[in-house]
């Protein structure tokens, strides 16, 4: 036998021991309950990150910002306008505005990626008052992309859109 006929019948030994095995490794993969599983927890960690943003712009804790939103971080405005991340610590830790309260809500979580990436929606109020003291309420839509970076989930990009406050 030659050269080339032993490395054929090599790989056709290959490729029938894979096909043997592949069945087994599937009937041995995690079932659908575990993943239903992780996304559940994935779920609990990115609302957890919402909240704990929320608080951050209520208390001016840039701390939690620089941990949750990615270097590359982009946020696009009702108005349409967008900034970085540095730009909006910088914008937070520099408005005079005086919130009151700042709070999500309604925040749903769908996961991605076999667990790496995930898209919340929720809703966030903001109330309190300008540098000149007239009270206002912002009540903001907003949907968020969010990444495992290094055991870490992280916002990458976030848009929000104006709810009209009832009369």
């Amino acid at each position: 036998m030659g050269i080339l006929p032993i490395k054929i019948l090599r790989v056709f030994m290959l490729v029938t021991a894979m096909l043997v095995a592949v069945p087994e490794v599937l009937a041995k993969a995690p079932s659908a309950s575990a993943g239903e599983s992780q996304k559940e927890t994935i779920s609990v960690i990115i609302r957890n990150q919402s909240k704990d943003w929320a608080q951050a712009i209520l208390t001016k804790d840039a701390s939690i910002l620089e941990r949750i939103w990615a270097s590359d971080f982009i946020y696009v405005l009702p108005s349409a306008g967008r900034f970085n991340k540095t730009e909006g610590i910088a914008d937070m830790i520099n408005n005079t505005d005086q919130l009151t309260a700042s709070v999500v809500s309604s925040i749903d979580v769908r996961v991605y990626g076999g667990g790496t990436v995930a898209v919340d929606i929720g809703d966030w109020k903001r109330v309190g008052h300008d540098k000149d003291g007239k009270p206002f309420e912002w009540n903001t839509r907003f949907t968020n992309v969010w990444v495992l970076n290094e055991g870490h989930w992280q916002c990458v990009n976030g848009q929000a859109s104006n709810i009209p406050v009832a009369p």
